[in-house]
C-alpha cells in the first residue's frame, strides 16, 4: 500500500513511567532513569499531563531531548494560560514537541487506544486522517497496554504509515 510521505503516526502512551512494566518491556536490571531512552527506541511519542512536564526542572526537560532521538514527539497537555516558566519549558521542548494543547483539544487531536482496540475501525480512522495534509496522527495508550502499543505499532507499518 503507498501512502503520502508526508504523513506520519506516532504511537506512544502516557508516561514511560510505569512500574508494572519493568520485566515484561522494561528489563529487570535498566536502571530507571534509562527507560525513557528504551521507550523510544520502541514508540515514537508520549502524552503527558500539564503535571508530568511543567513541574520538571530545565535540566530534566534537557535531559529528555538528549535521551530521545530526533523522530520521537513528546504530546504535552496545557492549561489555557501559560507562566513564563511554563513558556520557557515549552520552548525548551520545542524540538520534540508533536502537539501542545489543552485537555480538550488533544481528545480531538489524538486517537486514543481504549482497553480492547477496534483495530479495522482504527484503521479506518488513520486511513481518514491521513487524508488532511500536514496533520500527523498520535496514538495514545489510556491503558499503558503494552500489547496495544506493539499492535499498534505493526498496524502502521502493515498501512505503510
Amino acid at each position: 500500500m503507498t501512502n503520502s510521505p508526508s504523513y506520519t503516526c506516532y504511537v506512544g502512551a502516557r508516561g514511560w513511567e510505569h512500574d508494572d512494566w519493568v520485566g515484561s518491556f522494561y528489563p529487570d536490571d535498566l536502571p530507571a532513569d534509562w527507560r525513557l531512552t528504551y521507550y523510544n527506541n520502541f514508540f515514537t511519542c508520549c502524552y503527558l499531563s500539564y503535571t508530568d512536564w511543567a513541574q520538571q526542572p530545565e535540566a530534566t526537560l534537557a535531559q529528555w531531548l538528549d535521551d530521545t532521538l530526533p523522530r520521537f514527539r513528546f504530546v504535552l497537555e496545557t492549561p489555557a494560560s501559560l507562566s513564563e516558566a511554563d513558556r520557557a519549558r515549552l520552548a525548551l521542548l520545542a524540538p520534540r514537541i508533536g502537539l501542545a494543547d489543552t485537555a480538550a483539544a488533544l481528545q480531538t487531536s489524538c486517537l486514543w487506544l481504549s482497553a480492547a482496540p477496534d483495530w479495522r475501525a482504527l484503521s479506518a480512522q488513520i486511513q481518514q486522517r491521513a487524508q488532511t495534509p500536514g496533520m500527523p496522527c498520535y496514538l495514545i495508550s489510556q491503558t499503558q497496554a503494552v500489547a496495544d502499543l506493539q499492535q499498534a505499532t505493526t498496524l502502521l507499518e502493515i498501512l505503510g504509515y
